[in-house]
């Protein structure tokens, strides 16, 4: 199976959704990945499925200047363990290099090992904590940060 990486548009807003909804306890607002589609820091994107154009997950991250803030990813339950999510990690790494990015940070929730486990094969490294950063229920965030190696 095959996915190819693209631009997020409007009529991904529902199966994205779909997907956030299935991945996480939490899930974010459908009006927030509506924004997301206007932000001009914002990059949104999805993958793809080549074969059955169905949206198999998808990435969000903002590029500032030279710090880059991953605040979403997730793959859909079916397509899991196929490579995906690491596809969409390569994405946003290419996209970093190319627009010089200097360094990465993103936070997860303390009690979510699945993804401080994948995190952490991308070499992000613990730097802190924030008390009390999730409601619904209260838990605290780990904080992560990558240096890029731009040389």
């Amino acid at each position: 199976m095959s996915v190819r990486i693209r631009k997020a548009r409007s009529r991904d807003i529902d199966p994205v959704f779909a997907i956030e909804e299935e991945q996480f306890p939490h899930p974010w607002k459908k009006k927030f990945f509506t924004s997301e589609l206007t932000h001009n820091i914002s990059f949104f994107y999805v993958a793809e499925d080549t074969d059955s154009n169905e949206v198999a997950g998808y990435i969000i991250f903002w590029i500032i200047e030279e710090t880059l803030e991953l605040h979403d990813i997730a793959v859909k339950g079916s397509y899991k363990k196929g490579g995906i999510g690491r596809q969409l990690m390569r994405f946003m790494f290419e996209t970093a290099g190319a627009r010089g990015v200097e360094e990465m940070f993103l936070e997860v929730r303390k009690s979510n090992r699945e993804a401080i486990a994948f995190y952490e094969k991308f070499n992000f490294k613990l730097i802190g904590e924030r008390k009390d950063y999730y409601t619904d229920p209260v838990e605290d965030a780990l904080v992560y940060k990558l240096i890029m190696n731009n040389g």
